[in-house]
């Protein structure tokens, strides 16, 4: 539901730069590292079907946002990173989820906040660990 409300926030914003609620998660974490990343380690990062990944990662393609090329150590997979545009794009991009995280959070101390991560970052890691068989 928080996921949910975030995007509902951020909408407006991140469609003015292009970008959908759905492919935010695949910019903002592509953004994030900052490295090249498989489609595959892109998908289990995010927990999302290698299907959808891939469906997304077009799309933001053609918008000329992510690149994708084959990954020379294994000619089978590709490899995605932001583009320079998706780049040029960052502050604004972050700026507008800021915004919506700050809305969400306004009201609780600092202290406040500061525990309310700490509980998701471990919710989160006990999450990946069931899925995947390791800490996020």
């Amino acid at each position: 539901m928080i996921q949910r409300l975030q995007a509902a926030l951020s909408r407006d914003g991140l469609l003015a730069l292009g970008v959908t609620t759905a492919q935010l998660p695949f910019l903002a974490e592509l953004l994030h590292r900052q490295v090249p990343m498989t489609q595959d380690e892109l998908s289990k990062a995010l927990t999302i079907d290698p299907a959808a990944t891939a469906r997304t990662l077009e799309q933001l393609e053609k918008k000329g946002l992510v690149k994708r090329q084959v990954n020379p150590e294994n000619r089978r997979q590709k490899l995605v990173t932001a583009s320079p545009r998706a780049l040029e794009l960052e502050d604004e991009f972050f700026a507008i989820l800021r915004k919506a995280s700050d809305t969400l959070v306004e009201g609780l101390s600092d202290d406040e906040k500061e525990t309310a991560l700490t509980l998701l970052d471990r919710i989160m890691a006990n999450g990946m660990k069931a899925k995947y068989g390791k800490k996020g």
